[in-house]
């Protein structure tokens, strides 16, 4: 439970505990790791899990998709507004990761796809084609190999570039007086502990450059945090310049398990 949650804060921050707890959100940090999965698995890359009928999706000029990330929520600690069972998946289009913007956005799925599966079938229920993966030759692929998922189930406060902030704190962090131990800024180690820079579903997003729903209406909306997959050399995980993708949806709309109406965001370094 949220209430029985201790976070462990800086001794500088302690100022600021009552605020920042406000802000807790649930998450599941995902933990990447390089191996062979069956088709139901959660993975980043790898063979999508396809009932028969159904093939991998193509984007707007007839280009097929490649499977980014799939999720097996009976794999995952439950938590709310995400689905308790099912599978989610998270195709996207050479023509989005071939870009050399600093920032990306889609708001309408034509050159990424979100789909959801409610009922995992068994393998008689499956298309057989989804075995050969989807590869672009000479086009580097942001996950360079076949990942399986383990997960972290817990509670994050509000991350420092989250527009948000500004309605728990009681200031914005700029604005507090220096930590009386070493001089720093209570900002400067805010950011060094919740910037919120990791692989997760739910919890709060990391941006380079800053919220882009800041001063929108129309991307406020986009309240939940759906998927977070960072650059990491170790893991051969590399979008544009060190870089980061996040989708985001309605809570609402998560709650309904209604995905078609998905923010897509993709930052890397000029």
């Amino acid at each position: 439970m949220k209430s029985l949650y201790h976070l462990h804060l800086p001794v500088e921050l302690e100022s600021i505990r009552s605020s920042v707890e406000k802000s807790l959100l649930p998450l599941n940090k995902i933990l990447p790791f390089p191996k062979s999965t069956s088709m139901i698995d959660s993975k980043f890359s790898g063979s999508a899990y396809l009932p028969i009928n159904y093939s991998y999706p193509k984007d707007v000029n007839g280009h097929t998709m490649a499977l980014l990330a799939q999720i097996n929520f009976s794999q995952i600690q439950k938590f709310e507004p995400f689905p308790k069972e099912g599978i989610l998946q998270f195709f996207i289009s050479p023509s989005i990761f071939q870009s050399n913007l600093a920032v990306e956005e889609q708001y309408f799925q034509h050159y990424f796809k979100i789909r959801y599966y409610p009922e995992i079938l068994t393998t008689a229920g499956l298309n057989n084609t989804s075995q050969h993966l989807v590869h672009f030759d000479n086009q580097p692929f942001p996950i360079g190999e076949e990942m399986a998922l383990s997960f972290t189930s817990e509670y994050e406060p509000v991350s420092a570039m989250d527009y948000r902030i500004d309605t728990f704190l009681e200031k914005p962090l700029a604005h507090y007086k220096e930590a009386p131990t070493n001089g720093r800024s209570v900002e400067d180690i805010y950011i060094e502990h919740f910037l919120g820079a990791e692989h997760k579903i739910g919890g709060y997003p990391y941006f380079i450059y800053e919220d882009t729903r800041k001063n929108s209406p129309f991307l406020r909306r986009f309240d939940t945090l759906l998927l977070q997959i960072v650059s990491n050399d170790a893991q051969k995980i590399m979008w544009g310049d060190t870089g980061l993708i996040k989708f985001f949806i309605n809570k609402q709309k998560l709650m309904n398990l209604d995905f078609s109406d998905i923010y897509f965001l993709a930052e890397q370094y000029e």
